[in-house]
C-alpha cells in the first residue's frame, strides 16, 4: 500500500488562521479498514533542563474522521482518494521553534487502523510564524531614534581614564534581513586612542522545567523558578565591526553598518514554557589592547512586520541600490 500524503494549501500560517490542506491516498487494490483519521496537534515542550523531567503544553489539539467502515467489512476501493481537513489555530499562539533545550511544533497526522495489521500513520509538521502587532510597529518603528549611553573606566590594572559611548538606533523593532545604520559617538577621556567600535547580535532563550502561567521577559531576569529548574541559552548569530580613530581626549562619530541575520528565523516570543528573542551589545577596543568592552545586553524584538512595512523597506532597499549603481558604460 502506497502511504497517504499530506499538503497544505499554505506554506505559512499565522495564529488564528485556519489550517486547511488535504490527505491524498492512492489505493492499488482495495483496502480493508476501519477508519482513516486526521489528527492535528500544536505543543511546545522543553527538556534537558532536569536530569529527570520533561514538559509538554498543548496549544490547539482535534481530531476528524475522514473515512470509516460501516459494517466493519468495507474497503476502500481502487483509485486516488482525497480527504480535506480544515482546522482553526487560536489567536495568540506562539511561532514554530526549534533549539536543543525547547521546540514548538504544529502538525498533521493521517491514522489508517487496518484489521490485524499495525496501524499506518503519516505526520508532517507545518510551520507557524507570528506578526507584530499594529500598535507594537506604531511605537517602535515610528521614526524616532532609540539611544543608549554608557561610561566605561578602561584599564585593567592601571586606569586609562573614562570613555563615553552613545549608539543611536534608527528604531527598535526590526525584521529578517533588514540593513540598519547604527551612529556611535565616542567622547574618548582617556589617555589611549580608541581604534575599533563593534556590535555582537546574539539569540537567548530561557527554559522552564515546568509550563507558567506568566511568560518571563527580559531573559528571565525575574523568573520565579529556582534556578535548577530554569535553564538560559545565548548564542551569537551576527555583528558587525569598523576600524575608526579617535584620539585621546577627543570625540568622534561613526556609522556601524549591520544587517539582521536571516538565521534570526523565529520571532521574539514570550510562553509559559519559554521565552525567545535577541539582545545586541555595543563597544569599543583601545589602540594596543584585546580587551573588549562591551555594554550589558540590550534586548530587541525581531519579527514579522505587517505587509505595508515590508514593502517599505523593500523599496527603501531599492532606492539606495539605484543610487549608488556605477553609471552605464559608454564606449
Amino acid at each position: 500500500m502506497i502511504e497517504p500524503v499530506i499538503t497544505f494549501d499554505k506554506d505559512i500560517y499565522q495564529p488564528g488562521d485556519n489550517v486547511t490542506g488535504k490527505v491524498t491516498l492512492e489505493v492499488t487494490e482495495p483496502l480493508k479498514a476501519r477508519s482513516v483519521m486526521i489528527n492535528w496537534w500544536g505543543f511546545s515542550r522543553t527538556m534537558g533542563i532536569t536530569l529527570t523531567q520533561f514538559s509538554r503544553r498543548s496549544f490547539v489539539l482535534g481530531t476528524e474522521i475522514a473515512w470509516v467502515s460501516k459494517g466493519g467489512e468495507d474497503k476502500i476501493p481502487c483509485g486516488k482518494h482525497e480527504y480535506p481537513f480544515s482546522f482553526s489555530l487560536p489567536k495568540g499562539v506562539p511561532p514554530s521553534y526549534k533549539s536543543l533545550f525547547g521546540n514548538i511544533k504544529y502538525r498533521v497526522k493521517v491514522v489508517i487502523d487496518r484489521p490485524w495489521k499495525l496501524k499506518t500513520k503519516v505526520k508532517k509538521e507545518f510551520t507557524v510564524a507570528t506578526t507584530a502587532d499594529k500598535e507594537i510597529v506604531k511605537k517602535f518603528r515610528n521614526g524616532v531614534k532609540w539611544f543608549t549611553n554608557y561610561i566605561f573606566n578602561t584599564g585593567i590594572i592601571f586606569s586609562y581614564g573614562p570613555v563615553k559611548l552613545s549608539v543611536y538606533q534608527p528604531q527598535n523593532l526590526y525584521t529578517f534581513g533588514e540593513s540598519i545604520d547604527l551612529e556611535y559617538r565616542i567622547t574618548n577621556h582617556s589617555n589611549v586612542a580608541v581604534s575599533e567600535i563593534f556590535m555582537d547580535f546574539s539569540s537567548f532563550g530561557h527554559y522552564h522545567a515546568r509550563s507558567q502561567l506568566t511568560p518571563c521577559k527580559n531573559h528571565g531576569l525575574s523568573c520565579p523558578l529556582a534556578l535548577d529548574q530554569r535553564y538560559n541559552q545565548n548564542r551569537k548569530i551576527g555583528g558587525s565591526k569598523l576600524k575608526c580613530r579617535v584620539e585621546p581626549h577627543s570625540e568622534g562619530t561613526f556609522t556601524l553598518p549591520f544587517v539582521i541575520p536571516e538565521k534570526a528565523k523565529t520571532p521574539t516570543f514570550e510562553s509559559g514554557l519559554m521565552t525567545c528573542g535577541y539582545f545586541m551589545e555595543f563597544g569599543f577596543k583601545l589602540e594596543n589592547s584585546s580587551v573588549r568592552n562591551k555594554t550589558m545586553p540590550l534586548y530587541r524584538a525581531i519579527g514579522n512586520l505587517p505587509e505595508e512595512k515590508t514593502e517599505e523597506i523593500k523599496t527603501k532597499k531599492q532606492e539606495v541600490s539605484e543610487a549608488v549603481a556605477p553609471p552605464a558604460y559608454q564606449p
